[in-house]
């Protein structure tokens, strides 16, 4: 493994600047590895579940792929429903369900969720699925709000997120891989073959739902019908 390209990624990470240049091509499964490596430097409380990315099929041909990709939420990044986090620039914010996996990798608990993502490239010619994994998908900050038993009913969920009133998002939660069964299926069989071991009670993100929002300053409130809502400020 490349422990310099390891410590670079995991300094720019943490410092929210752009990643180190890329001169090497990497497997997926070498690019794996070193994204465990650099989650572990990133977030020494380790890792608080699992997200998967690039789940859009304009996205999966935009990386030159035909499936998602995984990555690590790191422990120390998640906040409540309400929150205030800093602006800045180039940060996007996601949609996303968050999923409460059983022993069996089938969802057990739902909770609206958003997913606030950072990926900054020195060259555009370095983005590629290798490089995007070993950066664990542009992980930044999370909000989940309060988790509820898992229920049929809420397959077809509305999503609609706000800011300052004005409407910026509307998605159903059964957009990204299929819906929250198959996500969950999906994340549980693809995190054991990448070797992240899930348990039972692991935190899943399951991917954006509808278009992906530049983190600008302003009142957010993305609600998730019968699910209900998150809202947290950007000053």
């Amino acid at each position: 493994m490349n422990s310099s390209l390891v410590d670079s990624l995991a300094e720019a990470i943490k410092a929210n600047t752009p990643l180190p240049e890329f001169n090497e091509d990497l497997s997926l499964e070498e690019a794996y590895e070193i994204q465990r490596a650099v989650t572990a430097a990133v977030s020494p409380a380790g890792a608080g579940g699992i997200k998967a990315g690039v789940t859009s099929k304009i996205a999966q041909t935009l990386f030159k792929l035909d499936h998602a990709l995984i990555g690590a939420l790191y422990a120390d990044a998640q906040h409540k429903s309400g929150c205030s986090i800093p602006f800045l620039e180039r940060r996007s914010i996601e949609c996303e369900v968050a999923v409460l996996a059983d022993d069996d990798g089938n969802p057990s608990h739902v909770a609206p969720a958003i997913e606030m993502v950072y990926v900054r490239y020195s060259r555009q010619s370095d983005m590629s699925a290798a490089s995007l994994i070993t950066c664990n998908l542009g992980a930044d900050l999370y909000i989940v709000g309060d988790f509820q038993p898992w229920n049929e009913r809420f397959s077809d969920t509305q999503i609609t997120l706000h800011r300052d009133g004005s409407v910026l998002n509307e998605a159903t939660i059964d957009e990204p891989l299929g819906g929250p069964i198959k996500s969950t299926n999906w994340i549980w069989d693809e995190a054991n073959r990448r070797g992240f071991a899930p348990s039972a009670g692991v935190m899943f993100l399951t991917g954006a739902c509808g278009n992906v929002i530049p983190a600008e300053i302003g009142e957010y409130t993305a609600e998730f019908g019968d699910l209900g809502a998150v809202t947290w400020r950007i000053e």
